[in-house]
């Protein structure tokens, strides 16, 4: 065997060699391949990342264009003028105006008024760029001629509530709210001077809320009003507690035209009565 090796060494080591030479040329034509597709990943990562930060810009100001598109109010002093004026304009009082808590760019307003002037006042709303929502209407003072009304709906205010452009819609609401004659859809009856009868009593039932009635250990009885609680005798904004009953609160109030009395009682389905 070492004769052999003797005499084929040189063939030996030629064949090693050019071994050795194909897997050094081999490892260094795989080993160039793997840094270019690694180099060539490197760069289709950051192109990706470049990508994904263009995309997100993109989409946040797509969103943030759709938010002033559907609602808001860059300057709250402009959209308070702007609905003061219309209340100033139509002598509306406006009772509340509060932020609702759970929709951004909404507002709550409550007010007491005849049929006719939350007509006007809510037509004068509609000209502003402003939408109007959520209407509720109770009964307060039925003894006034027209009779007067709580009053309460949601706005929501689009550019600060800016004035829209006149078009055919307000053309065509302005001209029916201008109209003489048009019926009072909450007086039942027309009003008869000839008429006597005795004043209704004023309905707090939507102006407070009457959260709970109840008697102390000294049994005295209490009632729970807009939570602060009141005793008979007790005042609320100039109007006097005279009794607390089982189901609801009365009031008195003397007036120049004598004495008024009120009535305040459960919001149906709102609040549980203590006893």
């Amino acid at each position: 065997m070492d004769a052999v090796i003797r005499k084929h060494h040189i063939f030996l080591l030629s064949s090693i060699y050019m071994l050795v030479g194909l897997c050094a040329a081999g490892y260094s034509v795989w080993y160039g391949d793997r840094q270019v597709l690694i180099k060539d990943l490197n760069k289709a990562r950051s192109e990706l990342e470049t990508h994904k930060t263009e995309i997100a810009k993109t989409q946040k100001r797509i969103t943030d264009d759709a938010e002033k598109a559907k609602g808001g109010v860059n300057s709250l002093p402009v959209f308070l003028a702007r609905i003061n004026e219309i209340a100033n304009k139509n002598k509306v009082i406006i009772r509340t105006l509060s932020p609702d808590g759970e929709q951004q760019f909404k507002f709550m307003l409550e007010m007491t008024a005849d049929y006719f002037t939350f007509v006007r006042f809510t037509s004068d709303l509609e000209a502003l760029d402003i939408l109007l929502d959520d209407l509720q209407v109770h009964s307060y003072d039925m003894g006034q001629t027209p009779p007067l009304h709580a009053i309460s709906f949601s706005l929501i205010p689009r550019n600060d509530a800016s004035p829209l452009s006149e078009n055919a819609r307000l053309s065509a609401l302005q001209s029916w709210i201008e109209q003489k004659g048009r019926r009072n859809p909450f007086q039942r009856f027309a009003y008869d001077v000839s008429r006597k009868q005795v004043r209704p009593v004023i309905d707090l039932t939507w102006i407070y809320k009457l959260g709970g009635l109840g008697i102390t250990p000294e049994g005295k009885r209490y009632a729970t009003i807009d939570h602060k609680d009141y005793h008979v005798g007790y005042k609320l904004e100039e109007r006097t507690i005279t009794a607390i009953e089982s189901d609801r609160v009365l009031f008195e109030k003397q007036t120049p035209d004598g004495k008024v009395t009120y009535s305040l009682e459960f919001r149906r389905g709102e609040a549980n009565k203590k006893k």
